[in-house]
């Protein structure tokens, strides 16, 4: 039986995964229809996983996306994880449409992989197989992960336990076949498409590291080349992502953060006593087990680990407080990364490992009970009897839980193998126990919903759309319809890496809802949110959008979802003539100007303002594109000027497109504070822009190399050891 511990171990893993994420399990084993997940699942990761499967099908992975937003980089938006293995594998059996069910089918996958993850990491560390199962089990059901069940978050930190893994392999065997390994582990993280989530997986593997270095004895030396490769192979794997996303940042909501704004969130005192007990809204309950297992823990024989992970746990509870603590703000101060993502409760991240290590190494104590093991089993009885009573009776699991597995490890511990305190049965039965415990810090529908997505009325405005002009489909209405059906939408997601530009636009639509007909919006979808009703939307709701804008409605159905033409919609591409085109200093300006014209055609340019004059829009543009062609990083026009001046292109302005006229090289200007422009002489042109960002095609190229260089140590190295007579990894 001990052979199968480890078949045993991963069927736990796979039966905790399953009972996580019980509504859909029940569903799947009773033929039913599988519920699916509200906010990020439908609205951001599974449009995004479409846009991808559907130009991977195509034979493309495009550096733009005009259908969502106004348009934006999408070579530079981490979160659709374009990268990642997983991603090419669900595109790859899914097809170029992939439906829902894979992208709520990817967040199970990253809870699996991270208990899986564990169980591999605690085990090298010298946890028996019961501590493993039993930490594993923890790492899976940490509070991180319950706190994000379905962000990409969690599917990021899936591979911290992967990372810890790669890291101790560095930091004792020491060779560069374990730093590729390790370079791997942090790529996995990052191509999920969460810098947050890659910052505190790669924080804590980095302490980790240092950590275990301190610890291993003379020779550490010998560890510096490994770690040059990973650190070096590491960012050729990730550059691709990091780089294009940090300079996203510098034009997104993102840029210039105060402290006030990314400590927001931060943890009181009495926040913090859920870390013992659970409250309602916080996740930040580890469970009584994991508490009781602490001074075992630190007795055990890798007592050092075990108290380094408890200095981390209370680092992470300090830093969870934000300024309400006094760690944050220091650490906000002096180290780098610290103020560039908000919400400092997450670093609650770092609690998950840290309990699922102490619990795993508690176990290495638990040996055959000496003594009369008739009078342990009797107490165990009582103590397993009182436990699961006082759960079930009184509802208090945390106590009811730990007395329940006080005496199931005391039974085991008079056992034989494979029954006794350290085999994997033994860690099945009280992973059991802690589950029940922390079944009460969990949301009871774990942010699942039942019945269809609400995509009902897409069908009725893109059958009316032309293909061309933009549409305005309202959050929670249409799930992104634009980049899933690659129809242009102003919505989109209000994203925390969104252009701030497109942001300032969208934030004004409820007090000035003519900026949306400006900006070539022609078809507004509107309806009530699947959860908060109108509250989330930012076009007024109809009965003021019909006083505030010449419409005409198309289509209304009895759940109040309504499709509104509006009628004064600029077009797609319109010329301005030269004494008509305003200046203003800067984009807000710029964007004000609009407000006060719109809708009519203007184009607003930013620099110095030459004079005081302005002119007045005009209704209707004095040209207007005669064609009109978009595809993913181009777009393409004719249109007849009819003297000197400016051509508008109603798609978001981002540095990295270019432009010719006639096939000469033209300059590309915002226009509106949001929008492309580009200058022309009079007469009949073609136009041509494309999105040729600077650093693209570069970085692609280095991750293609890296990737390469990484496979063939890994595997050049795992032949080396089998030739050797050893396990590869």
């Amino acid at each position: 039986m001990r052979d199968r511990a480890p078949i045993v171990a991963a069927l736990a893993v796979v039966a905790t995964t399953a009972f996580l994420f019980w509504p859909i399990t029940w569903a799947l084993l009773s033929g039913g229809e599988p519920p699916w997940f509200e906010w990020d699942v439908p609205e951001q990761y599974w449009p995004d996983l479409v846009y991808v499967c559907d130009s991977l099908h195509d034979g493309e992975l495009p550096y733009w996306n005009p259908y969502d937003r106004g348009g934006y980089p999408f070579y530079a938006d981490p979160q659709s994880a374009a990268f990642h293995p997983l991603t090419w594998v669900t595109c790859a059996i899914g097809g170029p449409a992939p439906v829902l069910d894979w992208a709520v089918l990817r967040v199970m996958v990253g809870f699996l992989l991270a208990g899986l993850f564990g169980l591999l990491w605690l085990r090298r560390v010298g946890a028996a197989w019961s501590g493993a199962v039993v930490g594993a089990v923890v790492i899976e059901a940490a509070p991180f992960m319950r706190h994000n069940w379905e962000l990409n978050l969690t599917h990021a930190l899936a591979y911290l336990p992967l990372m810890l893994w790669a890291a101790d392999r560095v930091a004792v065997e020491r060779s560069v076949t374990d730093g590729a390994l390790l370079a791997l582990a942090f790529a996995l993280a990052g191509w999920t498409g969460s810098p947050p989530a890659l910052y505190f997986a790669g924080a804590l593997t980095i302490l980790y590291l240092a950590f275990r270095l301190g610890a291993s004895g003379p020779g550490r030396a010998r560890a510096l080349p490994a770690i040059g490769v990973a650190a070096l192979l590491g960012a050729g794997l990730l550059a691709a992502v990091l780089v294009p996303t940090a300079r996203l940042a510098e034009h997104s909501v993102q840029a210039g953060r105060s402290l006030a704004s990314i400590a927001d969130g931060g943890l009181d005192l009495e926040g913090l006593s859920a870390f013992v007990w659970p409250r309602p809204g916080n996740h930040l309950y580890v469970g009584w087990l994991a508490l009781a297992a602490l001074p075992f823990a630190l007795r055990a024989e890798r007592r050092a680990l075990a108290g380094f992970f408890v200095a981390v746990a209370a680092v992470a509870l300090l830093l969870a407080m934000g300024t309400n603590g006094p760690l944050f703000e220091l650490a906000f101060a002096w180290i780098p990364g610290v103020d560039r993502f908000r919400l400092p409760h997450r670093y609650e991240a770092w609690l998950g490992p840290a309990a699922g290590a102490w619990l795993g190494l508690a176990a290495t104590r638990l040996g055959p009970l000496r003594g009369d093991p008739t009078r342990a089993r009797i107490v165990a009885g009582l103590l397993l009897g009182l436990g699961l009573g006082l759960a079930a009776g009184l509802e208090a699991r945390g106590p009811g839980a730990l007395l329940a597995a006080a005496g199931t490890v005391l039974l085991a511990r008079t056992l034989p193998p494979p029954y006794d305190a350290r085999g994997a049965l033994c860690g099945v039965a009280v992973s059991a126990l802690v589950l029940l415990d922390l079944s009460q810090a969990m949301p009871a529908d774990r942010h699942l919903r039942d019945g269809p997505p609400p995509v009902v009325a897409e069908d009725r405005v893109l059958a009316r759309a032309s293909g061309l002009d933009h549409a305005m489909m309202e959050f929670g209405v249409a799930c992104r319809g634009g980049t899933r059906h690659r129809v242009p939408d102003l919505r989109g997601y209000q994203d925390p890496l969104a252009l701030s530009s497109w942001s300032t636009v969208v934030s004004r639509l409820r007090e000035h809802p003519a900026l949306a007909p400006q900006f070539n919006v022609r078809w507004a979808m509107v309806g009530p949110h699947f959860i908060h009703g109108w509250d989330r939307h930012f076009l007024p709701p109809p009965a003021e959008l019909r006083e505030a804008l010449r419409v005409s409605r198309a289509y209304r159905d009895a759940r109040e979802r309504q499709v509104f033409e509006l009628l004064d919609a600029t077009p797609p591409a319109y010329f301005v003539p030269e004494v008509e085109v305003e200046r203003a200093p800067d984009r807000e300006a710029a964007l004000a100007r609009v407000i006060e014209l719109a809708p009519g055609a203007v184009a607003i340019l930013e620099g110095e303002p030459t004079s005081t004059l302005r002119a007045r829009a005009r209704s209707a543009p004095a040209a207007a594109a005669d064609t009109f062609g978009r595809a993913p990083d181009a777009v393409s026009l004719t249109i007849d000027a009819p003297r000197r001046g400016v051509v508008v292109i109603n798609e978001a302005f981002y540095p990295g497109w270019e432009a010719t006229v006639d096939g000469a090289p033209a300059r590309v200007l915002r226009a509106n504070g949001f929008v492309r422009a580009v200058r022309v002489d009079g007469g009949a042109h073609a136009i041509e822009l494309r999105f040729r960002p600077a650093d693209g095609r570069p970085l692609r190229v280095v991750l293609i190399l890296t990737l390469g260089v990484t496979l063939l140590l890994l595997f050049g190295g795992a032949f080396v050891r089998i030739a050797k007579g050893r396990v590869p990894w």
